[in-house]
């Protein structure tokens, strides 16, 4: 499913528990209770930085409102939104661009209390700067993040500094969640995405400078 039909499908529901708001409760309209479900499965599959949110979502909706359903509907809108954005900018190869979305979308995920979510994007944001600064393929879509900051501190090369903030406030915390279930607090995102920010200004001003040796070690980290 494209994401324009899933946007569509989002905004037609949106409309209609907007005009149901009399029902406390969203299991009392089967109908549109169905069509929840529907969206929260689709929604699952295409914007899958966010299936922890939204598996929470499944294990909640009999006890969810209209209202939260409405406030659901919006989050997916936004998240959409930042998507296209992105989607469009891919042509002019503007990674940085792609990373400030990433991290714009982390900070939709933090209003909406989806602590995960939060994380995910700015392990997002960290590998696209690194792809780009390292000239790395930008078709590997999954890299060793922490292997490769670990290989850039150890030899000097880019923000050390700025590398091990986010290696101990984002990255670290995206290893627990991934291995250990851990759900993030509020005070780790918001350290997550300071620390991610802040490593995202130095990056656009700074050179990683590697020699060929080197070099052969990010490429083996990746």
């Amino acid at each position: 499913m494209k994401k324009s039909e899933l946007e569509f499908i989002t905004k037609s529901l949106r409309k209609e528990l907007k005009s149901h708001l009399s029902y406390v409760q969203l299991k009392s309209h089967s109908t549109l209770f169905s069509k929840f479900i529907n969206l929260i499965s689709i929604a699952t599959k295409e914007l899958p930085e966010h299936k922890v949110f939204f598996n929470s979502e499944w294990a909640e909706r009999y006890s969810i409102n209209v209202s939260d359903a409405v406030e659901f509907c919006d989050y997916i809108l936004e998240l959409l939104e930042l998507k296209t954005r992105s989607e469009k900018r891919i042509g002019k190869r503007n990674i940085f661009q792609e990373a400030d979305d990433k991290l714009k979308e982390a900070g939709v995920s933090f209003s909406k209390s989806d602590s995960t979510s939060v994380i995910n994007n700015l392990n997002t944001c960290i590998e696209l700067v690194l792809k780009d600064k390292l000239d790395l393929p930008m078709t590997i879509t999954k890299i060793n993040t922490d292997k490769i900051i670990d290989i850039c501190i150890a030899h000097k090369v880019g923000p050390v500094e700025y590398l091990k903030e986010i290696k101990k406030h984002a990255l670290e915390i995206d290893n627990r969640v991934e291995h250990q279930g851990y759900s993030p607090s509020r005070k780790d995102c918001i350290d997550a995405i300071k620390a991610t920010e802040d490593f995202l200004k130095k990056a656009k001003k700074s050179s990683f400078k590697a020699t060929g040796e080197i070099k052969e070690k990010i490429y083996l980290g990746v």
